[in-house]
């Protein structure tokens, strides 16, 4: 991953708003741009970068790090130090006061991430400092696009979720329960020294008609609909994918429900190209579903970005204002959830082509 090559286009950016540096607060930017997300914070001056963190979390920060940052810490306990520990006595707030003006930024025009501060933390910076300006939407467009390093990752790690998948398949077997299913797939995951992107769906029967089903002690039994959603995580970027199929043969009207959700996943994926609608495509899958009398029950959006977040924009569904980019990453998946009956979700992570669309995904889908 290029993450010197982001760190220089965060600093074009603000050079472009006349901003003299930047504060990234929490959340996965800061591993967007430092290769680490053990730090609270990620400041970039004009001299260096410095991260922030917790005291625990200093030697893992040093140790991941990817864009040659001083590593501050901070800890409000009145402990004793290691005589070459670079630490701030104080709260996170005080510390980042501090840092700022290491940095060389106290009196500087500031760029920040305000999504994860607080109005408190905000108050007091833009007491000390003026107004900071946002930069969300900076970070928001660099992440949309994704470059081959990125688009690598996340391939990889749908090939372990794949192979995840096809363990706890194999394994299913009549009294099975959801939650030993769910296990497996996690277990299949960390021996590859892996993460999983989001706890793993497995839900079984009626209990499959909730979209996010959490695994339980539900046991299998043959006729059951089996609706499975995983993913993995690969050098900080996810996969995400769901299959839906029958144990044992299906019936006519689960055969006709499956069908039906995988021609609208097809219409929804030959609609894609550069420039298209997120809204458009959302409308291709459920306008298939919708002729057959079956758009009631698809009650989530058709698709989501997918990278260092699980769900990152582009967003397909009904309210979207988002016209889809070559290089973005996202799923496209239509589901029906049928109270006591069941719910049928078939879900891939695609890349945007200049020619249409690539799958990253290539789990069979019609599994009945």
């Amino acid at each position: 991953m290029n993450f010197k090559g982001r760190i220089e286009r965060i600093l074009d950016s603000i050079s472009e708003k006349e901003l003299d540096g930047a504060i990234i607060i929490g959340g996965s930017n800061i591993f967007y741009l430092s290769g680490t997300d053990a730090a609270s914070a990620l400041i970039i001056g004009p001299r260096e970068k410095m991260l922030l963190c917790p005291r625990l979390e200093a030697l893992r920060a040093q140790d991941e790090e990817k864009i040659g940052a001083r590593v501050i810490s901070y800890t409000e306990a009145d402990v004793e130090f290691l005589e070459d520990e670079d630490i701030i006595k104080g709260s996170f707030l005080e510390a980042l006061i501090k840092t700022l003006e290491i940095a060389g930024l106290k009196t500087k025009k500031i760029g920040i991430t305000k999504e994860k501060v607080s109005t408190k933390a905000l108050q007091k910076l833009e007491k000390t400092y003026g107004t900071a300006k946002p930069i969300d939407e900076v970070l928001k467009q660099m992440r949309r696009v994704k470059d081959s390093d990125e688009i690598e990752a996340i391939t990889k790690a749908s090939r372990l979720a794949e192979k995840a998948l096809r363990k706890a398949l194999y394994s299913m077997e009549k009294g099975v329960t959801e939650g030993e299913l769910a296990g497996i797939i996690l277990h299949e995951i960390h021996r590859a020294g892996a993460e999983p992107s989001f706890s793993p769906i497995v839900a079984f029967a009626e209990h499959s008609a909730h979209p996010h089903a959490k695994p339980g002690l539900k046991k299998l039994e043959k006729g059951d609909l089996v609706k499975i959603d995983l993913g993995a995580r690969i050098e900080g970027y996810c996969s995400d994918m769901t299959r839906t199929l029958v144990f044992g043969e299906a019936s006519e009207k689960q055969r006709q429900l499956l069908e039906a959700v995988l021609s609208s996943q097809q219409a929804a994926l030959e609609a894609l190209c550069v420039g298209v609608k997120g809204k458009a495509v959302d409308e291709k899958a459920r306008e298939i579903l919708r002729n057959k009398g079956l758009a009631k029950y698809f009650n989530h959006g058709l698709g989501h970005g997918v990278g260092v977040d699980i769900h990152e924009p582009p967003t397909l569904s009904p309210s979207s204002k988002d016209s889809l980019l070559e290089g973005e990453v996202f799923t496209v998946e239509p589901g029906i959830y049928i109270k006591g009956f069941g719910g049928i979700r078939i879900e891939d992570t695609v890349v945007l082509t200049s020619e249409g669309y690539k799958t990253l995904t290539r789990f069979e889908r019609e599994l009945w």
